[in-house]
């Protein structure tokens, strides 16, 4: 359709947000129509995301540039831009929603992104039938992560024919190159990182949150030093949040300084070094919606140790063949996982990490522009 224009809107626009725009502005391209991005918020402190200047070569806009500043209506932004298809990540926010009340008023096609999926948290059937007369019967169509987000918006009333599949990528040709370079000039690398460690390591890229269940990680890690003595690896957990000083004491009373690295945020543009020169990735959180941090590290060909209860887990990583999987409420069972991976033979790991990124190839920026004009087709 030569006039589609689209308005995607994101809370806060990431590397990952950008791989997805940059592919999708480039399907609407192609159709002769074009692509807007909308921002909620230009920084936030949950996600400092470092420079992404280069990597934004879509038309974008942010609704509250400055904290201090307020928030533009995007029903405002809406008018002046007169899109004819919306694509709105979920109903939580006000902005989507009033972007979602926006497409009503105007006989806009709204196409839902999720990443939800039943198990989340506890379901009342009353609150998901609000929930679906409310909001989710105002879609028309909607591109989700996996299967089990497919069933859910199905579950809430999406039809079949109209949810489609590539809404969690992110770039996996800049993992995988970055990722290879560190591993090809790794003096540069660690001269450029000085506070990657000289040991080998597993790696953890999270928040200090609760539901990451990082002080829980720690613990088996120490369980995992204390049977294999100095020939285990060390432990570098990349972030911040509101658990870090809890996560230092713990690791001073485990006796683990000098074993456990906390070099704190790692720039998207560093990522790639900081992938590239670990040995596995861990990703031990009690419940994630889907958790791009594997897509992140399988595309940077790493194995996945990785709790059951990741949405992306199902996905991305295949028990013994490009990962472990373990329970992540049980620290013996995270032991296990670190103990098994280090044990298996340099052929074994290097098998692994070959399937950990064949795998997440067919999770790319591709598929994420192909599910939406998937979307946009079905809606229309």
């Amino acid at each position: 359709m030569s006039d589609l224009h689209v308005c995607v809107l994101f809370y806060n626009i990431g590397g990952y947000h950008a791989a997805r725009l940059r592919a999708a502005a480039a399907a609407c391209e192609s159709r002769g129509g074009r692509l807007t991005a909308i921002q909620m918020f230009g920084s936030v402190a949950e996600h400092p995301w470092g420079n992404l200047e280069e990597q934004i070569t879509f038309p974008l806009i942010t609704l509250q540039s400055a904290s201090d500043s307020p928030l533009t209506p995007i029903s405002r932004i809406l008018d002046e831009l007169q899109p004819n298809i919306l694509v709105i990540p979920g109903w939580f926010e006000p902005a989507a929603r009033d972007m979602l009340q926006w497409s009503r008023i105007h006989s806009v096609p709204a196409i839902l992104m999720s990443e939800s999926k039943r198990d989340d948290a506890p379901r009342q059937w009353w609150k998901e039938q609000v929930k679906s007369w409310r909001y989710i019967r105002h879609f028309s169509a909607a591109i989700v992560g996996g299967e089990l987000h497919r069933q859910y918006a199905i579950e809430l009333g999406i039809p079949p024919n109209k949810v489609f599949l590539g809404y969690n990528v992110v770039d996996n040709q800049y993992f995988a190159d970055t990722s290879d370079h560190s591993r090809q000039e790794v003096v540069a690398t660690r001269q450029c990182e000085p506070l990657i460690p000289v040991n080998d390591y597993f790696l953890t890229m999270t928040r200090f949150l609760p539901r990451k269940n990082v002080l829980a990680m720690i613990q088996a890690f120490a369980s995992y030093r204390e049977q294999l003595g100095t020939a285990a690896w060390d432990l570098v957990i990349c972030g911040s949040g509101e658990q870090e000083d809890e996560i230092k004491a713990l690791i001073q009373s485990l006796h683990l300084t000098g074993h456990v690295h906390l070099p704190g945020f790692v720039p998207y543009q560093s990522l790639g070094n900081w992938y590239g020169l670990a040995q596995a990735l861990i990703h031990p959180a009690l419940q994630e919606q889907w958790g791009l941090v594997l897509n992140e590290a399988a595309a940077a060909g790493l194995p996945i140790l990785s709790s059951r209860t990741v949405g992306a887990a199902r996905e991305l990583v295949q028990d013994g063949e490009s990962g472990i999987l373990f329970d992540p409420e049980d620290v013996a069972d995270i032991t296990r996982a670190m103990l098994k991976f280090h044990q298996l033979t340099p052929e074994h790991r290097r098998a692994m990490r070959a399937a950990s990124r064949q795998i997440v190839f067919r999770y790319g920026p591709e598929q994420f522009a192909a599910g939406l004009m998937n979307a946009i087709e079905a809606a229309s």
